[in-house]
């Protein structure tokens, strides 16, 4: 059995995040997320410390999303949430939260290159 060692990262302030929201399509209103998707990436064109997004469908439930935000660090994502939060700007998205599945912030613990594994193969993570 091979074993695989990760590196864990530091948690300061500068440790990359991700950001989840859950989002839900309300039965009958098919493609509304992806619209609000489109205007709230009008939106956030450019914001510093945001390198990026993924919307992602769940391949068991059509109606079901995940938003993933990318942010270089926690203190440039809180920047913007303080800013956003002062402008009384709401996302497009907002409607469309889960409320029964919370998001969450989280910071990149540990990184691994990409590899194939085979099966029997372990992954362990170091401190």
């Amino acid at each position: 059995m091979a074993q695989v060692k990760v590196s864990a990262r530091d948690t300061s302030q500068r440790s990359e995040i991700r950001v989840l929201v859950y989002l839900r399509e309300p039965e009958g209103e098919r493609g509304v997320i992806a619209e609000a998707y489109g205007r709230a990436r009008e939106l956030l064109e450019g914001t510093p410390g945001l390198r990026g997004d993924q919307l992602l469908r769940s391949v068991t439930d059509p109606r079901r999303f995940t938003l993933v935000m990318e942010w270089e660090s926690r203190r440039a994502y809180a920047a913007w949430e303080k800013a956003h939060r002062e402008r009384g700007h709401r996302s497009p998205l907002r409607p469309y939260q889960d409320r029964e599945r919370p998001g969450g912030h989280y910071e990149v613990f540990a990184l691994a290159a990409g590899r194939t594994f085979r099966q029997g193969d372990a992954v362990g993570v170091s401190p």
